[in-house]
């Protein structure tokens, strides 16, 4: 049993809002399964944990904390931000931080940090929000079932159907370029799914890998002359440092599609993927259930409902390309 600092106040896990209310002005509460409550109060409080600084990361993470209000109705609930920034030590500390918290769940974007939370956090619930592999990263035993006090949402889109879109707006593509992070055990399955889509479409893929944001820029230089088009697949530290990757595609005329990233963002050509406030409204959704009683471990990660096209039309005017008619119906122009 865990107590607050003021050590006046005890916490059960897995209690419902009524059970809160009823049990508000008792100092000790039972032990159960799921996330905890402050007795006197009845603020649940949550940690959240961005691994990068991106627009695209606080549009989910703002969507989250609306659906978890949302789902919670009159429950208090208290959400404390931490980013790392991309850098790998922060990741560490932080988690150990949280850890040591009396936080009752986590809501946390970016594949390495939920897997340094999770190694350290094992008895309250976890929130992966936008997630890309949580079964193949060993959080899950699937995404109906997961298992653990890990759930969320996933944000995983098949290669094949990027490159789909990819070639329908450059049917002469021949070498595809990408950046990102190996450590990202998220970022090995897609880039794993990247290179046997391209090599089914007869395509090249131009790696260039980094160790954290420091290292975007040169890795997108590297870029510069061995590829056709740069595809940025769902890896936060590389979104989080996407203006050193559009300095070169807007310089170089190359176009830049990002795996549903922000299309706004001047050189992005087109976001090809997931709506992500979405997802984390998907996984906000999870997370109150959850704090209100449910069980993480049968508790199903929400998945995607469909894949959005979204075109930056100066990126396209500035770039001369010509997207076909029948995307154009079919995507969103900005």
């Amino acid at each position: 049993m865990r107590q607050r600092q003021s050590g006046k106040r005890r916490y059960r896990l897995a209690v419902t809002a009524a059970a809160i209310a009823a049990t508000a002005a008792i100092g000790l509460t039972a032990c159960s399964s799921g996330s905890t409550a402050d007795a006197d109060d009845k603020t649940l409080h949550v940690g959240v944990f961005l691994v990068a600084q991106a627009q695209l990361l606080d549009d989910v993470e703002a969507a989250f904390e609306k659906a978890v209000k949302k789902g919670l109705g009159d429950t208090k609930v208290v959400f404390d931000v931490k980013n790392a920034n991309g850098d790998q030590s922060l990741i560490t500390s932080i988690s150990r931080d949280l850890a040591s918290s009396d936080d009752d769940a986590f809501a946390v974007i970016g594949t390495p940090a939920v897997i340094a939370l999770s190694e350290q956090v094992k008895d309250r619930p976890i929130f992966a929000l936008a997630m890309g592999d949580p079964v193949g990263a060993g959080l899950a035993k699937s995404l109906e079932k997961p298992g653990g006090n890990v759930t969320g949402s996933i944000d995983y889109v098949e290669p094949a159907l990027l490159l789909e879109k990819i070639l329908a707006i450059q049917p002469d593509l021949a070498t595809i370029g990408t950046v990102y992070d190996p450590s990202n055990q998220n970022m090995q399955v897609w880039t794993k799914g990247l290179d046997a889509a391209a090599k089914d479409a007869g395509l090249t893929v131009s790696e260039a890998t980094i160790s954290g944001a420091a290292d975007v820029a040169q890795a997108a230089r590297s870029l510069d002359g061995r590829s056709d088009a740069i595809l940025i697949g769902p890896d936060a530290t590389v979104i989080a440092g996407i203006d050193a990757v559009t300095s070169v595609a807007t310089g170089s005329k190359i176009p830049l599609y990002v795996a549903g990233g922000d299309a706004s963002v001047t050189g992005v050509l087109a976001s090809i993927g997931p709506n992500y406030p979405e997802l984390g409204t998907l996984a906000g959704q999870s997370a109150a259930k959850v704090l209100l009683g449910a069980d993480p471990a049968s508790t199903p990660f929400a998945v995607p409902s469909g894949l959005d096209l979204v075109i930056n039309g100066k990126t396209r005017d500035a770039i001369g390309i010509t997207i076909p008619k029948d995307l154009l119906d079919t995507a969103t122009v900005l």
